[in-house]
């Protein structure tokens, strides 16, 4: 897990804000600057607390069985990805 790599949300711009913004941050962005479409990614901030009821809601699911071969592959990795953060989180972050 990168612990070094903060991140910024900057909700309420526009795409033309956003890309204004992504161009004076690049020279000292070491990753990068990647602009989600609203429309095609959902944008959030998860507490620690919400992070534990998403991994209970996925074990649920993934033991239930009724999901198809790519979407257990896709929850089990979502699934790993938030108990590796949880590993590493803040436990002051609640």
């Amino acid at each position: 897990m990168r612990t070094d790599a903060w991140g910024i949300a900057i909700p309420g711009l526009t795409r033309d804000k956003a890309i204004e913004v992504r161009e004076k941050l690049l020279p000292e962005s070491r990753y990068g600057v990647v602009l989600f479409d609203p429309k095609k990614f959902i944008i959030d901030a998860f507490d620690r607390s919400t992070v534990e009821v998403m991994i209970k809601c996925m074990q649920a699911g993934l033991a239930a069985g009724t999901l198809g071969p790519e979407e257990s592959s896709g929850v089990q990795s979502l699934l790993e990805d938030y108990q590796d953060w949880l590993e590493h989180a803040d436990p002051q972050s609640e």
